[in-house]
């Protein structure tokens, strides 16, 4: 799904694009990894999987539930048990769910981001768009940019919950905002503007969500790889 210059930028501005128009292209694994982990899956079992790990996800992410369909990339949550690892210890899981990321492949240092998504629905749904540092860092997990991690967390329905999040070695700033919209009723654009070093500001459909700055934590500046992932929370959450 091709995406309108935002705001401030033209078409002469685009450095990346994945439209997904046939098939899952070699900027993508089906796994989520992170420079600390060497680009090795998360929580590998040897079956592909991969998954967060803690106390608070559902599922585990196969390969199975990676599809590229009519121009759209499907991460697909269902209710299908599943054996993989958890911080050491091997464990049932009763979602499947998928999972890409671009480590190694596509890594940015700063500009504008931008990702149209139907979140998904039902108890416990937790959709993640978010950014890790990348091969070309040199370091390791350091920061964390949470572009939309949205669905049970927040006061207001879950369904028009936007979570924004930076996590640095300086702490942790974010919020949740109830948009007032039903984002898994149709397709949204959340982006995210990030100045290295200086400031990132988040959007939804081009309305600014949140703005945060270095004179409140630090700012990454570093290549950093994009993960989407759909994760979906158990009853810890």
């Amino acid at each position: 799904m091709a995406l309108a210059a935002p705001a401030g930028f033209t078409s002469s501005n685009l450095v990346y694009q994945d439209s997904f128009s046939s098939s899952l292209d070699s900027d993508w694994h089906t796994y989520i990894t992170s420079r600390a982990a060497n680009g090795w899956a998360w929580n590998s079992y040897g079956s592909g999987g991969s998954g967060p790990g803690g106390p608070y996800d559902a599922d585990y992410d196969m390969p199975s539930q990676v599809t590229v369909t009519n121009g759209l990339l499907n991460l697909t949550a269902a209710k299908q048990t599943v054996t993989g690892m958890n911080q050491g210890s091997v464990q049932s899981f009763p979602i499947t769910s998928g999972a890409v990321s671009s480590y190694g492949n596509f890594e940015f240092n700063g500009g504008y981001l931008q990702i149209s998504m139907k979140a998904p629905s039902g108890n416990g749904a937790w959709p993640g768009l978010w950014l890790m540092p990348g091969a070309g860092s040199s370091s390791g997990d350091n920061f964390e940019i949470d572009i939309q991690e949205g669905g049970y967390t927040g006061s207001g329905p879950a369904n028009q919950a936007f979570s924004w999040h930076l996590h640095s070695p300086s702490g942790t700033v974010g919020g949740v905002v109830d948009t007032g919209v039903d984002l898994t009723a149709g397709f949204h654009t959340y982006g995210i503007n990030w100045v290295p070093g200086q400031s990132i500001t988040w959007y939804l459909d081009g309305r600014q969500i949140a703005t945060v700055t270095s004179a409140q934590v630090q700012i990454p500046n570093q290549p950093m790889q994009l993960i989407m992932s759909n994760q979906v929370a158990n009853s810890n959450a």
